[in-house]
């Protein structure tokens, strides 16, 4: 079983998944209903199967029991048993959340194109305080704290931009970021991970 992490704090859970198995190694080891079976057929992409199988089996080890993985009509994942729930995926990894909060993970595989795509999510303030040495590195943390709290908006109007904005990141890989329209301002707490080229954001909503 490749689950290759499991971490745990007063405010989540989440573990990650590394897939190696084949497509019908996954199916065998979920062991899915009907219910199940119509919904990772409905995948016509046999990678994003195999990401939405990995979810639905971390899923089961974290509710130590067979759960089922829905989804809301704005496409947020969603439980019996957990209140939030976040999902990310890229390559061969698949991240799952569990918390009480409003929270969402993103995990990101290095790009080393980010620097031409940046004007699409980075905001002059942002650009202002990137450190030029790791500029790489911090864009796509940025970017993954942005994907973080993207999930959890349930379909407010957003763009990376103009609406969200990631205060420089500190040493111990924590910062603040924000949700910003008309009157309204979320505030949340930037969390950051380095897995290798991988990139893990989360941003958990402050009360």
């Amino acid at each position: 079983m490749p689950l290759i992490k499991r971490k745990e704090s007063e405010k989540y859970t989440y573990t990650l998944w590394r897939i190696d198995e084949s497509l019908d190694d996954l199916i065998q080891q979920l062991k899915p209903n009907k219910e199940e079976l119509i919904a990772i057929e409905r995948f016509n992409n046999i990678k994003r199967k195999k990401q939405n199988i990995s979810a639905r089996l971390m899923l089961n080890l974290l509710s130590n029991s067979k759960e089922i993985l829905s989804y809301s009509k704005n496409g947020k994942p969603k439980s019996r048993i957990f209140k939030h729930i976040s999902i990310s995926h890229s390559k061969k990894y698949c991240i799952l959340l569990t918390s009480n909060n409003n929270i969402g993970i993103d995990i990101q595989y290095k790009n080393p194109n980010i620097e031409k795509i940046s004007d699409k999510f980075l905001n002059n303030i942002e650009k202002h305080h990137i450190n030029k040495k790791n500029n790489v590195e911090e864009m796509h943390f940025i970017w993954c704290a942005k994907e973080s709290i993207y999930k959890t908006l349930n379909n407010l109007p957003c763009s990376f931009k103009t609406n969200l904005e990631i205060d420089p990141v500190k040493d111990n890989m924590k910062t603040i970021g924000y949700y910003k329209h008309n009157n309204t301002q979320i505030k949340y707490n930037i969390e950051y991970e380095l897995l290798g080229n991988y990139f893990i954001g989360i941003a958990n909503q402050q009360l």
